[in-house]
């Protein structure tokens, strides 16, 4: 995707990171937007095993978008 000097090769992470930071642009807002919005969409417990975080840092993203799922639980043991 990104080709380096060599179009066999890529460019090194660093690089990319240094080049987006000279350009304003940081990983770390991106990324906890997409965190934010995956949350607002999926329960705790898949945001956990998507993003590889713990069920603690999963619920707590949950929370911070507000999202209640206890309808989506309770309509999953009615409907098995």
């Amino acid at each position: 995707m990104f080709a380096g000097l060599n179009p066999a090769r890529p460019i090194q992470s660093q690089y990319i990171y240094l080049k987006l930071r000279r350009l304003g642009l940081g990983g770390l807002a991106g990324r906890n937007t997409a965190r934010l919005a995956l949350a607002a969409d999926v329960p705790a417990s898949i945001l956990a095993a998507l993003t590889g975080t713990s069920i603690d840092n999963a619920t707590d993203w949950t929370n911070f978008v507000k999202r209640d799922w206890t309808g989506y639980i309770s309509s999953r043991r009615s409907a098995s």
